[in-house]
């Protein structure tokens, strides 16, 4: 644990101060990489505060939330913000009353520290699943991938990626209500924890054979637990504006109707174009290690990796698949594996690059994901 709360702590201090500079350093006009960014309201705001720069687009829904609740009232840009599931900005709440109502700093605080317990159930899980790959390996892969700036802001990358390892972890050593409980939890987190139903019971399934009888189990119950996040969130909308679907319906506004988004594929304007080509060989890097994932390491692996970026695709529109793939940890794992030291070397640098990129986009207030 000792090695990797050092780990944790130079890359922190690193990256930090690698985005300070970035922010004050550089005098950069408005972000023109989407049609409906408006370079005059979305601007680079230099500054010596170091808390601040964490707090980037979508991190202020987080902090509305935390600060209003739920509301089908406009925003200044014609958004509710009901599309937000409630634990993480719930856990901003109250953290920001423990020390003294800075939620900014409380949701930093809340990143880093779920950034801890994912480096440290990522060390164990390799290390007691995987014991022919070194376990700190995939812990550099992890925090030096192109969108892991965000694992240290007000985004929910952090804790969802905890509570999806935990949730492995912990199925893989059969002790379902455990792994039941933290699937709940990511389900509560994001729209994608309800997916990691499908590993947890394929996993299940294998233990047993994949018999018929094993699905009516007291023992498969727990597994249940995972999606019922979702769902209660759902019941909630349901219950307090009456419409059971509402997130569904909300997310249409929000350029994800479950239909191709033509408008998000316009090539106005140079930093569009890079944006479109840099989401295109997301996409590309994220289906060519999915494909290896199913072939060298487990398929319940393969199972969430595959689910999760078809959800991703469905909606119509590439923005932010580098961001979304970020918490697929087999990732890292398959990465750790390779043999091929050139091949290795290519993956560190290129990653690194774009690390150094991704970062400065965020801090400068520019569409990062």
């Amino acid at each position: 644990m000792k090695r990797i709360i050092v780990i944790l702590i130079l890359w922190t201090v690193i990256i930090n101060i690698f985005s300070l500079f970035s922010l004050n350093r550089l005098n950069l006009k408005g972000d023109t990489a989407y049609d409906w960014i408006n370079p005059e309201n979305v601007y680079q705001e230099q500054k010596w505060d170091l808390t601040s720069l964490h707090a980037r687009w979508d991190s202020f829904w987080y902090l509305d939330i935390a600060k209003n609740g739920y509301s089908l009232n406009y925003n200044q840009w014609g958004l509710y913000n009901i599309v937000f599931f409630p634990l993480y900005p719930l856990l901003i709440k109250i953290t920001s009353v423990l020390i003294g109502g800075n939620s900014i700093l409380a949701g930093w605080f809340l990143s880093l520290f779920f950034l801890f317990l994912s480096l440290l159930f990522l060390f164990k899980l390799v290390k007691e699943f995987h014991p022919e790959i070194d376990p700190y390996s995939p812990l550099l892969f992890l925090l030096i991938f192109p969108t892991a700036f965000f694992l240290n802001t007000l985004y929910t990358e952090s804790i969802f990626l905890f509570f999806s390892l935990a949730t492995f972890y912990y199925g893989f050593k059969k002790k379902m209500w455990y792994a039941g409980f933290f699937g709940f939890l990511a389900s509560l987190t994001r729209v994608t924890g309800a997916l990691l139903f499908i590993p947890i019971i394929w996993e299940y399934l294998k233990d047993h054979n994949f018999k018929l009888k094993s699905v009516f189990s007291f023992n498969v119950l727990p597994i249940f637990l995972i999606p019922l996040g979702t769902f209660s969130f759902f019941l909630y909308h349901y219950l307090k504006f009456g419409n059971f679907f509402l997130f569904f319906t909300v997310e249409k506004s929000w350029g994800r109707a479950f239909v191709l988004q033509k408008n998000q594929f316009l090539f106005f304007s140079n930093p569009s174009i890079v944006n479109f080509c840099l989401d295109v060989l997301f996409v590309i890097f994220a289906f060519s290690v999915t494909y290896f994932v199913f072939k060298k390491l487990r398929t319940s692996y393969g199972l969430y990796m595959l689910t999760t970026l078809v959800v991703a695709l469905s909606t119509g529109v590439l923005m932010s698949i580098g961001r979304y793939i970020l918490v697929l940890f087999p990732t890292y794992i398959l990465a750790a594996s390779i043999k091929n030291q050139y091949l290795k070397k290519v993956w560190i640098f290129s990653s690194i690059l774009l690390l150094a990129l991704y970062t400065i986009l965020f801090v400068n207030n520019y569409w990062a994901g």
